[in-house]
């Protein structure tokens, strides 16, 4: 390895590690803004992702436990009928929402303003 094949690896190694946290920042995953919002009827809750905890809301069918867990939210608990809040599992992207309509409970991915409004699977 010549002298000059060492200073471009030493190069593309330096840009790599600059462009991590701007690459992490695009992704919309995961960013340091990155916060739970949940409705139901006692209000509206906004817990950061990064704080590990469970939370009772209040619905119009009854309470629905929502986890937020490794930077991550979703409902553990539901007294709806088809459970389908519990069985989308887990989000944790900017726009990403959980719905459970018989309920009236939503959980949904803020980030930070240029975040999509939506992402489509």
């Amino acid at each position: 390895m010549t002298r000059g094949d060492r200073i471009v690896v030493l190069l593309v190694v330096v840009l790599a590690v600059a462009a991590w946290p701007i690459a992490g920042l695009a992704s919309g995953r995961a960013s340091g803004a990155a916060i739970a919002v949940v409705s139901g009827l006692g209000g509206t809750y906004r817990i950061p992702l990064d704080a590990d905890r469970r939370l009772a809301v209040r619905g119009l069918e009854g309470t629905v436990t929502v986890e937020v867990s490794g930077r991550s939210v979703r409902v553990l608990e539901s007294p709806c009928r088809d459970h389908l809040c519990v069985q989308r599992g887990e989000i944790d992207a900017a726009g990403e929402v959980i719905v459970c309509a018989p309920n009236g409970v939503t959980v949904r991915i803020a980030g930070r303003a240029d975040a999509p409004d939506a992402v489509i699977r």
